[in-house]
């Protein structure tokens, strides 16, 4: 079973960007004896042996491939059963799954390297895994499985072993060691999303491997995620939504699928309280007719029962990230390549493929201009070193770029625009001293519409992030006025609209045409003369 990672990155396919810092980092790496799958092993003594011997739920002799992790050095080792393996001595733990025709069985097993050591895993003393919940889940279409681990919890590093019943009975022989941990996660889901559907992630884990490894959980006991996933924005034309467990000392690499659909859609996810990794991801379709990953965001939560919560994902409005230009060691530094990010989730693009081109001025003069022609394996990055004080203009302009697909017709937000204007000087590290602008139009349809000839209030909700910790974030500049227009026709013409405060956040009011798209843009200046402009091109539909 493959894994997500944290929030900020996991893959979804090796079509991501890999994004380089703004301040590179190099690391050293040594080389590791090939017989070693971890590192910092002693030498192997020839007189030291394993022997693990495995036996099916019948009784019957098999012969698989084991793990064996020293529990002193997190050094890892395949052993394969019955048959003398060399090992440093020591004390390991031995994670081991059984497969018969109908089962699987996970076990693990404490030995100590000695001489000719032996021990032996036995499916027949494994204990059946089932995760219900009362009541049973309703629902036409529902499906899943239960996925199950076994986890050493007191080394530095993550070993488990891992087994699902999606084809078969799954057990696990107990352990009452707090060496191990035992953790469990059920699914229930119909896969669409439709109208009125709840899917359902229960979670159980415990240290020890219990004795008793099935449960039947309340439904009372769960938290109610509401998740809506639009359509518009996304470069691609299906979207999944998946539930991870995260922070437990076992199980935080389990993940289920609970949603894959090509239309926008609105469904329950009732989830065992704890704290929980929600993403959101987009494929699309290539010219050859295999599916790209092109994206994807996590929202990190921690719910709990009986409680009641709400998760956006794909709104519209995809626009410039919060990542502000900095000043390190008197250079300025700025990443061309996250210019379309969801406005709930704004540090980074949502989805990869663009193309930028960012221009640096001084004094009315360029002095560096920067090109991504799409696709560069380490991002690009603008660096000016600045030679004089004074007021610098930053401009970056992008638009979708991902030549492998054939965006959606009418995808919003193909197009965006920065422009930054603030002082720098020489050898300093500061984050440049102005606002992020991140615009959020409210009351859309699930396809990001807005009714024709109704009016639509614009969140300009400004920020500013200190992004690299070297650059120091300083006081933030004292707002002058905040401003905005819309175009109709794509970014020919603009026209001025109202911005005022509501409920404490700059707002633009915009009187919607009777069709086509709006396209926005707003600027926030401050009392020095520093300001920000962004525009998004068809930042919502009319429909």
């Amino acid at each position: 079973m493959s894994s997500l990672s944290d929030r900020a990155g996991f893959s979804l396919g090796s079509s991501f960007r890999v994004r380089r810092s703004l301040v590179s980092r190099i690391v050293a790496a040594a080389l590791v004896p090939a017989i070693v799958l971890g590192s910092g092993a002693p030498a192997i003594a020839a007189s030291n042996t394993l022997t693990l011997t495995t036996l099916d739920r019948n009784g019957k002799k098999v012969t698989i491939t084991a793990k064996a992790v020293n529990l002193s050095t997190n050094s890892t080792y395949s052993v394969k059963s019955n048959k003398p393996k060399k090992l440093p001595k020591g004390s390991y733990a031995v994670l081991a799954a059984v497969k018969d025709g109908s089962s699987t069985t996970l076990g693990v097993r404490t030995v100590k390297v000695s001489g000719a050591s032996r021990t032996t895993v036995d499916a027949r003393k494994g204990k059946k895994v089932t995760l219900g919940l009362s009541p049973a889940p309703s629902g036409e279409g529902l499906d899943g499985d239960t996925v199950a681990q076994i986890c050493v919890r007191t080394t530095s590093l993550r070993h488990v072993v891992e087994g699902s019943d999606w084809d078969r009975s799954l057990y696990v022989i107990p352990n009452s060691s707090k060496t191990y941990a035992f953790a469990a996660l059920r699914t229930w889901a119909d896969g669409s999303g439709r109208p009125g559907s709840t899917q359902y992630a229960v979670m159980y884990t415990t240290t020890g491997v219990p004795t008793n490894p099935s449960r039947t959980i309340k439904q009372s006991s769960l938290a109610t995620v509401n998740v809506a996933a639009r359509r518009g924005p996304s470069g691609g034309n299906s979207s999944n939504f998946v539930a991870q467990p995260t922070g437990r000392s076992c199980g935080s690499d389990i993940y289920r699928n609970l949603v894959t659909n090509e239309l926008a859609y609105r469904t329950k996810v009732k989830v065992t309280a704890g704290k929980w990794d929600f993403r959101a991801g987009s494929s699309g379709s290539a010219k050859d007719g295999s599916s790209y990953n092109i994206g994807g965001y996590t929202a990190t939560r921690t719910v709990a029962a009986g409680k009641s919560y709400n998760l956006n994902f794909f709104r519209s409005a995809w626009g410039p990230s919060t990542r502000l230009p900095v000043v390190l060691n008197g250079r300025i530094s700025y990443s061309l390549n996250d210019m379309f990010a969801d406005p709930g989730f704004p540090r980074d693009s949502a989805e990869v493929g663009d193309k930028a081109t960012a221009t640096l001025t001084f004094g009315g003069k360029t002095v560096k201009t920067v090109k991504d022609k799409g696709w560069d394996p380490h991002g690009t990055i603008l660096e000016y070193k600045v030679k004089k004080a004074g007021w610098y203009k930053l401009t970056n302009k992008a638009s979708r770029h991902y030549p492998e697909i054939t965006f959606p017709a009418g995808m919003l937000s193909p197009k965006t625009n920065v422009t930054y204007r603030f002082k720098a000087k020489p050898n300093t590290w500061v984050t440049a001293p102005v606002y992020a602008i991140t615009m959020l139009p409210t009351g859309l349809d699930l396809n990001n519409r807005a009714k024709p000839g109704s009016s639509t209030n614009v969140q300009l909700k400004l920020s500013r992030l200190k992004g690299e910790p070297d650059a120091k974030l300083g006081k933030n500049p004292k707002v002058k006025t905040v401003t905005a227009k819309a175009s109709f026709d794509g970014g020919k013409t603009w026209r001025s609209v109202k911005v005022k405060k509501v409920g404490g956040v700059w707002t633009a009011q915009v009187t919607n045409p009777s069709s086509g798209a709006v396209s926005l843009r707003a600027r926030v200046t401050d009392t020095t003369g520093g300001y920000t402009d962004v525009t998004i091109i068809r930042a919502y539909a009319i429909g």
